[in-house]
């Protein structure tokens, strides 16, 4: 699934890269403020629970939005969590999933959350933004960059 994401974002990165800064950074009422940082959040959101909190470094990356200017700064930061997450997949072990980690709810409580269940949250939170990005492409009426799991299977196999 993390190999299927990465190809369907670097879909979105190419429709990006047409787009003109302005757009792609504009404040659009979404989740998140624009496009860049609704894209920016399914990349934090993989960084964050794989390689802070599952890793015990803390909640989070030290990454703000405002930190990304343009898709240049985007790419950057999405090969440094690629190559962090391709490392993690290299090392992990059928153990590894049953690791157990906290996490603090904004209520106060906590929450123990076991590795391989983040590795099915993080693909549904993406796949929940990448489809709000092609909502707001199609609002903008600009092609959506559609990239089927089926297609990327076939690819795959060939």
């Amino acid at each position: 699934m993390f190999d299927y994401f990465k190809k369907a974002r670097a879909k979105l990165i190419e429709a990006f890269e047409k787009m003109p800064n302005e757009e792609f950074t504009k404040s659009r009422g979404l989740s998140f403020e624009s496009i860049k940082d609704v894209f920016v959040h399914t990349a934090m959101v993989e960084d964050n629970w794989l390689h802070y909190r599952f890793a015990g470094l803390g909640p989070s990356t030290s990454h703000k939005f405002q930190d990304f200017k343009n898709i240049e700064d985007v790419k950057k930061y999405i090969a440094e969590v690629d190559a962090k997450t391709a490392k993690l997949f290299g090392r992990i072990t059928n153990q590894d999933l049953r690791k157990s980690f906290k996490r603090s709810l904004p209520d106060g409580k906590e929450e123990v959350l076991e590795l391989e269940q983040v590795l099915y949250h993080v693909p549904f939170e993406i796949i929940y933004h990448y489809g709000e990005i092609f909502a707001e492409f199609w609002r903008m009426k600009v092609d959506a960059p559609y990239y089927s799991y089926l297609a990327y299977s076939r690819e795959k196999a060939t």
